[in-house]
Parts: structure tokens; C-alpha cells; sequence
């Protein structure tokens, strides 16, 4: 799964000239916490640097909301180029979906643009990776979700997609975790299109399986 399934294609973006209240009316408009800033060029958007609500609201006087409604596009004139972060964390529409969530993750981030040949072509945001992860897991699509413990010496996956074939139970997803490893045991969880019925289970179980929970 890639960033370039997820990202936001062609994103609101700011001059570096705009008023830093002319930013902060923009941003609170379209309900963003972070908005790049670009140039035009012949061959696209160039990436500048990068505007935050928190950039903005550094830049009011302490006593002013920066997003509420007594908020004009002259009310702090300096330009956005005077505050935004100008060393800018990126990736590339061909990223992981799981290297973009490590990446926000490590940098204490929540925003990162995408560019293609150094010129900007989208955004992903940790809204973005909350979406793939729920769709990668199969969460939105119902279904039976199965959390077993297996032994890291077999092969869990391919026993359970065998015996799913067997009974005409189809697997949604599944999710493997090796938290365990010490123990000599893994975590899966699938979810199945219906719930499994009991000559799977008791075949699970004779396999091996431990059955955690099911629901």
C-alpha cells in the first residue's frame, strides 16, 4: 500500500508573499492544520517550505484567536515566508504506507508532502495513515474478526488459508504480530467474511491454534 493511494492530490497551497493572517483565514476556511507553501513553475508547484496552525498562532498577539471571526487578511501583514518551516520532511508517491506512518512517528510530525521530481503533487497527513490502517485491516468491511496464537516454527498463515479454502471461508485481512517471539508464539488476528463455523475452529485447535478471542 502506497502513499500515493492516500495522499491528498494536488493540495491547497500558499505563496510565500501571503499575509500571515491572510494564511491564518485560508487555514481555518478549509479546516487545515498544515499547508504547504509553493511557487508555479513551468513544471509544477516547487515546494518552499511548510505552514502550521501552531507557526500561526506564534505569530498572533497572545491575547488573539488567530482562527476566529474578528480575523482580517491585514491583521498581521508580515508574510508566511517569516515563519514557515523551511526545512521541510518529504516522500515520494512510491512510499510505504507503514515508512510515511514510521516517518510521522519519529519526527513528531503530522503532515509530510509528496513529491515527484522535486515538484510537489500532494500530502498525506496522520488523518491519511488512520484511514489506510483501518481499510489495510479490513475494519470498515464487517466481517468476524479472529485473534489466534500460533507457534513461529509453522506456518500459521498459509495453515489457516488452507483451512479457510477447506471450509469456503473467506479471509477479509489479516494482521501478524511477533511481539511474542520470545515465547515461540505469534499474534494474528483475521477477519472473515462470516463467521467461522465450529469444524473450522475445532480444526484450528488441532493444528495447534489457540483460539483467543473471536467477534
Amino acid at each position: 500500500m502506497f502513499v500515493e493511494k492516500w495522499m491528498t492530490e494536488n493540495p491547497v497551497t500558499l505563496p510565500p508573499d501571503m499575509a500571515i493572517s491572510a494564511a491564518a483565514v485560508e487555514m481555518a476556511s478549509h479546516r487545515f492544520r498544515h499547508i504547504p507553501v509553493a511557487e508555479a513553475t513551468l513544471t509544477g508547484k516547487k515546494l518552499l517550505g511548510l505552514v502550521s496552525k501552531y507557526d500561526i498562532a506564534r505569530a498572533f498577539p497572545p491575547n488573539f484567536n488567530p482562527f476566529s471571526v474578528e480575523v482580517s487578511a491585514d491583521s498581521v501583514p508580515q508574510p508566511i515566508s517569516t515563519i514557515m518551516a523551511r526545512i521541510v520532511t518529504t516522500v515520494r508517491p512510491d512510499c510505504s504506507i507503514e515508512e510515511a506512518a514510521r516517518i510521522l512517528r519519529e519526527r513528531r510530525i503530522n503532515a509530510l508532502p509528496v513529491l515527484r521530481a522535486n515538484r510537489l503533487v500532494g500530502i498525506i497527513t496522520e488523518s491519511d495513515i488512520f484511514d489506510a490502517l483501518i481499510d489495510m485491516t479490513g475494519a470498515n468491511r464487517g466481517g468476524i474478526k479472529m485473534v489466534v496464537e500460533a507457534n513461529t516454527n509453522g506456518h500459521p498463515v498459509v495453515l489457516v488459508a488452507q483451512l479457510s479454502q477447506q471450509h469456503h471461508l473467506r479471509i477479509l485481512s489479516f494482521v501478524s504480530c511477533h511481539d511474542n517471539q520470545l515465547k515461540g508464539k505469534d499474534l494474528l488476528a483475521f477477519r472473515f467474511a462470516a463467521r467461522p463455523a465450529a469444524g473450522f475452529i475445532q480444526a484450528l485447535v488441532k493444528l495447534g491454534f489457540r483460539i483467543l478471542t473471536i467477534g
